[in-house]
């Protein structure tokens, strides 16, 4: 979305820049729910910890705890305890990132590598108790493989590094780029999305920055894969949707101190998909 500022608004946001604590702590709270027809089918809610340091020439290291489970399906409780052990082998992730602060790649993907080739050995008992676990495992071992492209379209990746026009010398007005993430209701398929965003100065010190998303196209390859999977128990045929709303808060030394962002994916009024994220600088 293209805006115009006037003369007072460029003043109030010369400013803002891209900046990081030396070492920080991030607080993640992701909260989701998965409907199906008039019944809830699954809520959860997880917590973890990042802890954010930068590095020179756009490097940063971001090592994460084990995730908190303060709400889950206890019939899922099997599949949460092989993505604990799936989890460790990016506990420590080196990123290196673009001029406009997305992410360009995963610089420790070998030390990545080693780690899962020895969960792997560990998990092979999940393996031979059920075949869902073996395809499961084998699954992340694919995106072990793309861990570069899997990182760039992991949703809250992109949400903690969303690449305003203005990080990469670009101006308060420039287009942002689509970008691609991967949906949850086709698994495997990529969704575009256009963005929209307007950078304010808070009353009180800092910037504000409120964005919109929605998919871009109309995604018309899903239907076969609806027909296959979904149309005969949801009854009503597909009307995709795809939108995104966030709102990050930078305080007076620029550094992201918050984000709220919300994520809603609809195949119809039967089944939907929404995400909370909420994303909090802890200490530093």
């Amino acid at each position: 979305m293209a805006f115009e500022l006037d003369h007072e608004e460029k003043d109030d946001l010369s400013g803002f820049k891209y900046a990081w604590y030396k070492n920080a702590e991030y607080l993640i709270n992701i909260k989701s729910y998965l409907t199906l027809g008039s019944g809830k089918a699954n809520q959860t809610e997880i917590e973890q910890d990042w802890n954010v340091l930068p590095g020179e020439y756009n490097h940063i290291t971001i090592g994460s705890s084990p995730q908190r489970y303060i709400q889950s399906d206890g019939q899922m409780r099997a599949f949460y305890e092989i993505l604990e052990e799936i989890n460790k082998a990016t506990s420590v992730l080196q990123l290196s990132l673009d001029t406009d602060k997305s992410i360009l790649e995963v610089t420790n993907k070998e030390e990545i590598s080693d780690k899962w080739n020895e969960i792997k050995r560990d998990l092979h008992f999940f393996e031979l108790v059920k075949e869902s676990y073996e395809a499961f495992i084998h699954l992340y071992d694919k995106e072990f493989n793309n861990i570069d492209q899997n990182i760039k379209l992991n949703l809250l990746y992109q949400i903690m590094f969303y690449p305003l026009p203005v990080f990469r010398g670009g101006s308060f007005i420039d287009q942002m780029p689509v970008r691609n993430t991967l949906s949850t209701l086709f698994p495997g398929e990529k969704i575009s999305y256009d963005s929209q965003y307007r950078i304010s100065k808070k009353e009180n010190g800092g910037y504000l920055v409120k964005l919109e998303a929605k998919n871009k196209g109309d995604h018309s390859h899903f239907k076969s894969v609806y027909q296959d999977k979904y149309q005969r128990t949801l009854g009503s045929s597909l009307a995709y949707k795809y939108f995104l709303e966030g709102e990050y808060i930078y305080n007076e030394d620029s550094v992201l101190s918050e984000i709220m962002f919300h994520v809603k994916e609809e195949l119809n009024e039967n089944m939907f998909y929404v995400c909370r994220y909420h994303i909090r600088l802890n200490k530093q």
